[in-house]
Protein backbone atom coordinates (compact mmCIF):
# COMPACT_ATOMS: atom_id res chain seq x y z
CA UNK A 1 0.00 0.00 0.00
CA UNK A 2 1.45 3.76 -0.82
CA UNK A 3 0.46 6.72 0.74
CA UNK A 4 1.68 9.99 -0.53
CA UNK A 5 2.32 13.03 2.05
CA UNK A 6 2.63 16.42 0.63
CA UNK A 7 4.52 19.59 2.76
CA UNK A 8 3.42 22.46 0.87
CA UNK A 9 5.55 24.89 3.29
CA UNK A 10 8.64 22.81 2.15
CA UNK A 11 7.41 21.90 -1.17
CA UNK A 12 7.87 18.22 -1.33
CA UNK A 13 5.98 15.52 -1.79
CA UNK A 14 7.14 11.54 0.41
CA UNK A 15 5.62 8.89 -1.12
CA UNK A 16 5.31 5.91 1.63
CA UNK A 17 5.88 2.93 0.35
CA UNK A 18 5.93 -1.02 1.75
CA UNK A 19 9.07 -2.74 2.96
CA UNK A 20 7.93 -5.75 1.31
CA UNK A 21 8.89 -4.36 -1.59
CA UNK A 22 12.54 -5.51 -3.03
CA UNK A 23 15.44 -3.35 -3.97
CA UNK A 24 14.67 -3.35 -7.87
CA UNK A 25 11.19 -2.51 -7.64
CA UNK A 26 11.56 0.51 -5.83
CA UNK A 27 14.25 1.52 -8.64
CA UNK A 28 11.40 0.67 -10.81
CA UNK A 29 8.93 2.77 -9.22
CA UNK A 30 11.28 5.90 -8.71
CA UNK A 31 12.00 5.49 -12.46
CA UNK A 32 8.75 5.53 -13.38
CA UNK A 33 7.92 8.33 -10.69
CA UNK A 34 10.55 10.30 -12.37
CA UNK A 35 9.05 10.41 -16.15
CA UNK A 36 5.37 10.14 -15.44
CA UNK A 37 2.79 12.80 -15.63
CA UNK A 38 1.32 13.79 -13.01
CA UNK A 39 -2.70 14.83 -12.38
CA UNK A 40 -4.15 16.27 -9.52
CA UNK A 41 -7.62 14.78 -9.23
CA UNK A 42 -10.04 16.17 -6.39
CA UNK A 43 -11.88 13.21 -4.30
CA UNK A 44 -15.18 13.85 -2.11
CA UNK A 45 -13.81 12.38 1.11
CA UNK A 46 -14.67 12.88 4.31
CA UNK A 47 -14.21 16.18 6.04
CA UNK A 48 -12.36 16.89 9.32
CA UNK A 49 -15.62 17.70 11.27
CA UNK A 50 -17.12 14.29 10.49
CA UNK A 51 -13.83 12.23 11.12
CA UNK A 52 -14.13 14.16 14.81
CA UNK A 53 -17.50 13.45 15.35
CA UNK A 54 -17.52 9.62 14.03
CA UNK A 55 -14.62 9.20 16.86
CA UNK A 56 -16.41 10.92 19.59
CA UNK A 57 -19.58 8.85 18.97
CA UNK A 58 -17.18 5.64 19.03
CA UNK A 59 -15.54 7.17 22.30
CA UNK A 60 -18.72 7.69 24.12
CA UNK A 61 -20.04 4.87 23.19
CA UNK A 62 -17.28 2.70 24.00
CA UNK A 63 -16.98 4.05 27.63
CA UNK A 64 -20.48 3.07 27.98
CA UNK A 65 -20.26 -0.54 27.06
CA UNK A 66 -16.45 -0.93 28.35
CA UNK A 67 -14.65 -0.80 24.89
CA UNK A 68 -12.22 1.52 23.74
CA UNK A 69 -12.95 4.08 20.98
CA UNK A 70 -10.53 1.83 18.60
CA UNK A 71 -11.89 -1.49 19.70
CA UNK A 72 -15.60 0.47 19.07
CA UNK A 73 -14.94 1.20 15.29
CA UNK A 74 -13.21 -2.11 14.36
CA UNK A 75 -16.44 -3.88 16.13
CA UNK A 76 -18.94 -1.44 14.07
CA UNK A 77 -16.96 -0.82 11.01
CA UNK A 78 -16.46 -4.44 10.35
CA UNK A 79 -20.46 -5.01 10.70
CA UNK A 80 -21.35 -1.90 8.67
CA UNK A 81 -18.71 -2.83 5.60
CA UNK A 82 -20.15 -6.66 5.99
CA UNK A 83 -23.78 -5.05 5.76
CA UNK A 84 -23.45 -2.61 3.04
CA UNK A 85 -20.91 -5.11 1.19
CA UNK A 86 -17.79 -2.35 0.86
CA UNK A 87 -14.39 -2.41 1.32
CA UNK A 88 -12.64 -1.49 4.45
CA UNK A 89 -12.30 2.02 4.92
CA UNK A 90 -10.54 4.61 6.54
CA UNK A 91 -11.75 7.48 8.78
CA UNK A 92 -8.74 9.77 8.04
CA UNK A 93 -9.50 12.07 5.12
CA UNK A 94 -5.55 12.00 4.31
CA UNK A 95 -5.49 8.36 4.01
CA UNK A 96 -5.73 7.17 0.65
CA UNK A 97 -8.68 4.97 1.47
CA UNK A 98 -10.30 7.35 3.21
CA UNK A 99 -14.38 7.06 3.54
CA UNK A 100 -16.58 9.29 1.29
CA UNK A 101 -18.19 12.23 2.56
CA UNK A 102 -21.48 9.86 1.73
CA UNK A 103 -20.04 6.93 3.49
CA UNK A 104 -18.81 8.95 6.71
CA UNK A 105 -22.26 10.38 6.92
CA UNK A 106 -24.24 6.72 6.57
CA UNK A 107 -21.49 5.00 9.31
CA UNK A 108 -22.15 7.93 11.81
CA UNK A 109 -25.85 7.21 10.84
CA UNK A 110 -25.27 3.84 11.69
CA UNK A 111 -23.28 3.82 15.09
CA UNK A 112 -26.18 6.10 16.35
CA UNK A 113 -29.05 3.54 14.92
CA UNK A 114 -26.65 0.65 16.34
CA UNK A 115 -26.85 2.51 20.06
CA UNK A 116 -30.29 2.94 19.76
CA UNK A 117 -31.54 -0.50 18.91
CA UNK A 118 -29.05 -1.58 21.80
CA UNK A 119 -30.40 0.54 24.23
CA UNK A 120 -27.58 2.63 24.51
CA UNK A 121 -28.75 6.17 25.60
CA UNK A 122 -25.92 7.69 23.84
CA UNK A 123 -25.26 11.59 24.95
CA UNK A 124 -21.79 13.60 23.63
CA UNK A 125 -19.95 15.17 26.61
CA UNK A 126 -18.67 18.42 24.70
CA UNK A 127 -15.96 21.02 26.10
CA UNK A 128 -13.95 20.84 29.79
CA UNK A 129 -14.84 21.74 33.14
CA UNK A 130 -17.53 24.46 33.54
CA UNK A 131 -18.20 24.42 30.10
CA UNK A 132 -18.53 20.82 29.63
CA UNK A 133 -22.64 20.41 27.62
CA UNK A 134 -24.08 17.84 26.91
CA UNK A 135 -25.78 17.43 23.71
CA UNK A 136 -28.20 14.91 22.01
CA UNK A 137 -27.28 12.61 19.00
CA UNK A 138 -30.56 13.94 17.85
CA UNK A 139 -29.07 17.43 17.08
CA UNK A 140 -26.00 15.70 14.81
CA UNK A 141 -27.14 12.95 13.49
CA UNK A 142 -26.93 13.38 9.51
CA UNK A 143 -30.51 11.15 8.88
CA UNK A 144 -33.01 12.27 10.91
CA UNK A 145 -35.71 10.03 9.58
CA UNK A 146 -33.81 7.19 10.01
CA UNK A 147 -32.93 8.20 13.64
CA UNK A 148 -36.72 8.78 14.28
CA UNK A 149 -37.27 4.78 12.67
CA UNK A 150 -34.26 3.21 15.14
CA UNK A 151 -36.19 5.37 18.14
CA UNK A 152 -39.38 4.13 17.29
CA UNK A 153 -37.99 0.35 16.60
CA UNK A 154 -36.26 0.41 20.08
CA UNK A 155 -39.06 2.13 21.89
CA UNK A 156 -36.92 5.19 23.00
CA UNK A 157 -37.64 8.95 23.45
CA UNK A 158 -36.96 10.90 20.02
CA UNK A 159 -36.18 13.78 21.59
CA UNK A 160 -34.51 12.91 25.14
CA UNK A 161 -33.10 9.29 23.98
CA UNK A 162 -34.94 7.89 27.32
CA UNK A 163 -36.15 4.21 27.15
CA UNK A 164 -38.70 4.92 30.54
CA UNK A 165 -42.49 5.52 30.08
CA UNK A 166 -42.19 5.24 26.18
CA UNK A 167 -45.23 5.58 24.04
CA UNK A 168 -46.00 5.83 20.29
CA UNK A 169 -46.94 9.42 18.86
CA UNK A 170 -49.36 10.26 16.36
CA UNK A 171 -47.99 13.21 15.12
CA UNK A 172 -50.81 14.36 12.71
CA UNK A 173 -53.91 14.18 14.62
CA UNK A 174 -55.95 10.98 14.46
CA UNK A 175 -59.25 13.21 13.69
CA UNK A 176 -58.22 13.72 10.36
CA UNK A 177 -58.72 9.73 9.59
CA UNK A 178 -61.41 9.61 11.65
CA UNK A 179 -60.19 8.59 14.60
CA UNK A 180 -57.74 5.85 16.48
CA UNK A 181 -60.04 2.96 14.85
CA UNK A 182 -59.20 4.04 11.56
CA UNK A 183 -55.26 4.59 11.89
CA UNK A 184 -53.34 1.70 9.97
CA UNK A 185 -50.37 3.62 10.29
CA UNK A 186 -49.76 4.52 6.47
CA UNK A 187 -51.86 7.50 6.62
CA UNK A 188 -50.54 9.80 9.19
CA UNK A 189 -46.82 10.47 10.82
CA UNK A 190 -45.20 8.85 13.88
CA UNK A 191 -42.85 8.72 16.60
CA UNK A 192 -41.98 7.70 20.05
CA UNK A 193 -42.30 9.93 22.89
CA UNK A 194 -41.51 9.44 26.35
CA UNK A 195 -44.56 11.17 28.36
CA UNK A 196 -43.15 14.10 29.38
CA UNK A 197 -42.08 15.26 25.67
CA UNK A 198 -45.40 13.58 24.66
CA UNK A 199 -47.51 15.81 27.05
CA UNK A 200 -45.22 18.76 26.06
CA UNK A 201 -45.99 18.07 22.21
CA UNK A 202 -49.54 18.56 22.99
CA UNK A 203 -49.36 21.44 25.15
CA UNK A 204 -47.28 23.95 22.39
CA UNK A 205 -48.02 24.34 18.65
CA UNK A 206 -46.45 21.50 16.65
CA UNK A 207 -44.06 24.08 14.61
CA UNK A 208 -42.81 25.01 17.47
CA UNK A 209 -42.13 21.68 18.89
CA UNK A 210 -40.00 21.34 15.34
CA UNK A 211 -38.22 24.37 16.00
CA UNK A 212 -37.14 24.33 19.09
CA UNK A 213 -36.20 19.96 18.80
CA UNK A 214 -35.21 20.29 14.94
CA UNK A 215 -37.54 16.57 14.78
CA UNK A 216 -40.89 15.22 13.41
CA UNK A 217 -42.83 12.55 12.65
CA UNK A 218 -42.33 10.18 9.70
CA UNK A 219 -44.17 8.23 7.45
CA UNK A 220 -44.64 3.88 7.73
CA UNK A 221 -44.94 1.50 5.15
CA UNK A 222 -46.50 -1.60 5.79
CA UNK A 223 -43.10 -3.42 6.53
CA UNK A 224 -42.58 -1.17 9.42
CA UNK A 225 -46.00 -1.42 10.43
CA UNK A 226 -46.26 -5.28 10.66
CA UNK A 227 -42.90 -4.82 12.95
CA UNK A 228 -44.36 -1.31 14.92
CA UNK A 229 -47.36 -3.90 15.71
CA UNK A 230 -45.35 -5.96 17.90
CA UNK A 231 -43.84 -3.30 19.74
CA UNK A 232 -46.91 -0.93 20.39
CA UNK A 233 -49.59 -3.28 21.00
CA UNK A 234 -53.46 -2.00 20.86
CA UNK A 235 -51.79 0.34 17.77
CA UNK A 236 -53.00 0.43 14.30
CA UNK A 237 -56.11 -1.20 14.60
CA UNK A 238 -57.58 -0.85 11.06
CA UNK A 239 -53.97 -2.58 9.28
CA UNK A 240 -55.13 -5.60 7.70
CA UNK A 241 -51.65 -7.37 7.60
CA UNK A 242 -52.82 -10.14 5.45
CA UNK A 243 -53.67 -8.23 2.91
CA UNK A 244 -50.18 -6.75 2.74
CA UNK A 245 -48.71 -9.95 3.27
CA UNK A 246 -50.64 -11.40 0.08
CA UNK A 247 -49.60 -8.58 -1.61
CA UNK A 248 -45.68 -9.07 -1.12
Amino acid sequence: MHELITNVEKNTCTLKISDNLKPDQVIRLKKFLQNCKWEIQTVQTLSLKQMKLAHILLKELGEMIGYTGQEMRVLLQNEFCKLREIEYFSLSPSKTKAASKEAANDFITYIIEWAILNNYNLILHEGYGSNKTLRSVREVVPEIRRYVLACLSAKACAVCGTYHNVELHHYDSVNSIGGYEHCDGLKTRFMSLCREHHSLYHSIEQKEFENRFHIEGVWLNPNLVIMLKKIYIGHFQAFDENKYKLEG
